[in-house]
């Protein structure tokens, strides 16, 4: 070796050694940055947002101008549940997790409180919960005295009473408090009461009970991930406490996965069936046929079934519906690809709805409020079965319990957050918000009943969004999480059961 290569090898050593401190300081300096703007942020969202507790999806930055949930624009006394509430409730309490901060223990805990309090005498939620003392009259809460005949319908459409079941029982690994162990019994007994014999959750109850005769209503759905959610929800029952009910209600709810699979070629799920397990007619734009839409999420929620009670079946149902999906894109690409929400039985043919509700296999006339072709996230379900077949289902089975995650997991873990927290720490504001400036928007309709919108962009709104906060909330923390490689406060793993309820008439 020459003198100067000598020197350039030395020169390249010294650089080498000098770097490798500072991309740990860097990733020191920004675990600290994520650290910050996840108390500013969470700070704000429960002390300066909430109102009783509680959160709707979206508001304006006055905290007036818009207040909205689904239905539009609600009062201060008005929080919603379906992606709502118990969302931002958890992701204050994974923000607690990372942090240690007491007081967004403290937030998410009057979060559980709200929930509890809006929590139907049927042991679920409805979409929203009202405090008006007036208002609430209209409803028949767990606590009140209110008669059968008000409102009393738990609903698990979009996610609504799993989510706030879920939320409650995360909360109840860190809190050691009365009123929200009882909202999970209650809450728990609701999903056994509702679940039928051969396994599966319909859409709500009790919508009437017993359900009125003949009607879609009393029919098992899938849209909306309902019942899966309502499956996943009894698997973080049965992980949390370890009692057999839960275990069996989630085995029950797989076996009528498996059977309500249609064949091959079309080895899909519908959106809804009857008791026959037969594709079934749900709303006027809802036909019985094989549904690309709800079939992706129930091959993913198999194949959690499938790592977490080692179930072969499981994989090799999803398998299937693969075959189908591939057999079945209508646009697209390979990577990213385009299916029909409902595919005609038989023939496969798309099937679409103008926007006065006739079918029709065009696609030209769309309804406006209601998704009828999309990836639906095909594609990644499709890697991830791809990925689980290769690798196999024992290796699958054994990672889901590790003993102790590695340094170089967790260092692998952050560095998939980094890109993500680096755009939440840049567009969080001083006060701890992120604010996107929108054009004003209204839901409208024509003299035909047809939804749309009128879009006025000379007078934009600043706004905030639940689901944008708890999107940046939660890669904040877990980023924090990841580069302490490990949480500041650790739940336990298992809990005694809920206390047990009083037998009902």
């Amino acid at each position: 070796m020459t003198s100067a290569a000598f020197r350039r090898s030395l020169f390249l050593a010294a650089a080498l050694a000098m770097l490798s401190p500072m991309v740990v300081l860097a990733q020191e300096d920004l675990a600290a940055q994520a650290r910050s703007a996840l108390l500013r942020a969470a700070h704000f969202w429960s002390g300066t947002v909430a109102s009783h507790g509680g959160y709707v999806w979206e508001y304006s930055t006055d905290l007036t101008t818009r207040r909205r949930g689904e239905s539009g624009d609600l009062p201060q006394t008005t929080n919603w549940v379906q992606a709502g509430t118990p969302m931002v409730g958890s992701a204050l309490l994974l923000s607690y997790a990372a942090t240690g901060d007491a007081a967004l223990l403290e937030a998410a805990l009057a979060t559980g409180r709200c929930l509890a309090y809006g929590q139907l005498e049927s042991g679920g939620w409805h979409y929203s919960i009202e405090h008006d003392p007036q208002r609430v009259k209209h409803w028949y809460h767990h606590l009140g005295e209110a008669g059968k005949a008000l409102g009393n319908v738990t609903t698990f459409d979009d996610d609504n009473t799993q989510s706030a079941t879920r939320f409650l029982i995360e909360l109840d690994r860190y809190v050691d408090d009365a009123e929200i162990s009882a909202a999970v019994a209650r809450a728990l007994d609701c999903f056994h009461r509702a679940q039928y014999r051969d396994g599966a959750w319909d859409g709500a109850w009790p919508q009437r009970y017993p359900p009125p005769k003949g009607t879609y209503s009393e029919f098992p759905t899938f849209n909306d991930g309902s019942m899966s959610d309502c499956l996943r929800t009894m698997l973080l029952a049965w992980d949390t406490y370890g009692r057999p009910e839960d275990e069996a209600a989630v085995r029950r709810c797989m076996e009528f996965y498996l059977r309500a699979q249609q064949p091959p070629p079309q080895a899909g799920w519908p959106q809804q069936v009857d008791r026959d397990l037969e594709p079934a007619w749900a709303r006027r734009f809802e036909p019985p046929s094989v549904c690309g839409g709800e079939s992706a999420d129930n091959c993913n929620v198999l194949m959690d079934l499938a790592q977490r009670l080692n179930e072969p079946r499981c994989l090799d149902a999803v398998g299937r519906c693969v075959e189908w999906y591939r057999a079945s894109r209508i646009g697209g690409t390979d990577e990213r690809g385009t299916w029909a929400r409902f595919y005609e039985l038989k023939t496969n043919r798309p099937l679409y709805f103008t926007r006065t509700y006739e079918l029709t296999y065009d696609d030209k006339d769309l309804p406006l409020h209601y998704s009828f072709k999309s990836n639906y996230g095909v594609n990644a379900m499709i890697r991830r079965y791809e990925a689980l077949r290769q690798a196999g289902l024992q290796p699958a089975v054994e990672a889901l319990n590790p003993d102790e995650r590695s340094p170089e997991a967790w260092k692998a873990a952050a560095a998939g957050l980094q890109e993500r927290v680096k755009t939440a720490i840049e567009t969080l504001d001083d006060q701890g918000r992120w604010v996107r400036r929108v054009p004003r928007r209204e839901q409208t309709r024509d003299a035909q009943g047809r939804i749309g919108y009128s879009v006025d962009a000379a007078r934009p709104l600043d706004m905030m969004y639940s689901n944008t906060t708890v999107t940046n909330l939660r890669a904040l923390a877990n980023y924090v999480i990841a580069s302490r490689q490990g949480p500041a406060i650790t739940a336990p793993r298992r809990l005694p059961p809920p206390p047990p309820l009083p037998a009902r008439d």
